[in-house]
């Protein structure tokens, strides 16, 4: 008698092996859960509408806000303005903090200015709570540019060592080409020398920015865009590239002498880079006045600003 027991029927498709088969659902567990991440990430930093005080749902609140309007519209004025700026530059916890501050002030505000008459010690206790709010504000404000800014700066240096590395190459691609032989030794060492040196100066850019960095206490978020810090890097790079010219050209031959030695002249190139680039400090608009200052002040004689300005500078 025929055995009754037939042969599976072959798989239709392609078979994953097990192992393969496990991987693929670990890198798929993984794209989900960085996706889930990325999505809340995103909730958790959107920007939600600018509120004032006088439109929070709460109703008690707002009548808190309403008596204090009334009573010191000058410091109302301001405490609007702190939690405004604090919603467009701070996040998270910091937002929080910040928004407890100001309600905190405008409700013990509010108990004060309930009773008749003056207010001059509520007014004064109002004023010290707006001045620690606003001190708050502007200590993570500066943080947060600061680290910005370090972040623009390292941005700007990596890149400039990338950008060399293709100028470095595409130079010596051209050249041999054009010769249609080997690029002359002399050629070569003056670009090997033109590119330390402006590798340098954005380095020392950045290391001249850090350093002060400390003593920038009312630093905004626009003055420190990212833009603002890759600006200091290209300014080193021309304050370097300037020196190396003077110096190439024998316009300063009496006051510097350049080694003859391959390995002295990298490191002095390199070090007359790094110092050039402590040069970009002075074009101190940049990062050290906002947008909205100018050199007179409103009856049109100069500010202490614009005297400030005329000396040398120190941020």
């Amino acid at each position: 008698m025929a055995d009754a027991t037939l042969p599976a029927p072959p798989t239709v498709g392609i078979k994953i092996p097990e192992g393969r088969s496990g991987l693929a659902l670990e890198i798929a567990r993984m794209r989900d859960a960085a996706r889930s991440r990325a999505a809340a990430r995103r909730r958790a930093t959107s920007r939600k509408k600018p509120i004032g005080l006088l439109h929070v749902d709460d109703a008690q609140f707002q009548r808190a806000a309403l008596i204090v309007a009334v009573n010191a519209p000058q410091q109302f004025g301001r405490l609007d303005e702190i939690i405004l700026r604090g919603r467009f530059v701070l996040r998270g916890e910091d937002v929080a903090t910040l928004d407890e501050l100001v309600h905190e002030a405008v409700r013990i505000a509010a108990i004060g200015f309930d009773g008749p008459g003056p207010h001059p010690s509520e007014l004064t206790a109002l004023d010290g709570r707006i001045i620690y709010a606003a001190d708050f504000l502007q200590r993570r404000e500066g943080e947060i540019a600061r680290r910005r800014y370090a972040r623009g700066l390292l941005g700007g240096v990596t890149m400039t060592f990338f950008l060399l590395l293709l100028i470095g190459a595409g130079g010596v691609a051209v050249i041999t080409l054009w010769r249609h032989g080997p690029m002359p030794v002399d050629q070569s060492e003056a670009l090997r020398d033109v590119l330390v040196a402006v590798g340098a100066g954005a380095a020392g850019a950045c290391v001249s920015v850090m350093l002060r960095m400390h003593r920038m206490h009312n630093l905004t978020i626009e003055s420190a865009a990212r833009g603002a810090a890759i600006y200091r890097i290209f300014l080193g790079w021309f304050f370097a590239a300037a020196v190396v010219f003077f110096l190439k050209s024998g316009l300063l031959a009496g006051i510097f002498t350049v080694p003859d030695d391959h390995v002295a002249s990298w490191f002095f190139w390199g070090a007359v880079g790094f110092l050039a680039g402590f040069n970009e400090r002075w074009a101190t608009n940049l990062i050290s006045r906002g947008p909205g200052s100018t050199a007179e002040g409103a009856h049109g004689h100069p500010t202490q600003e614009a005297a400030d300005a005329a000396k040398p500078p120190t941020v």
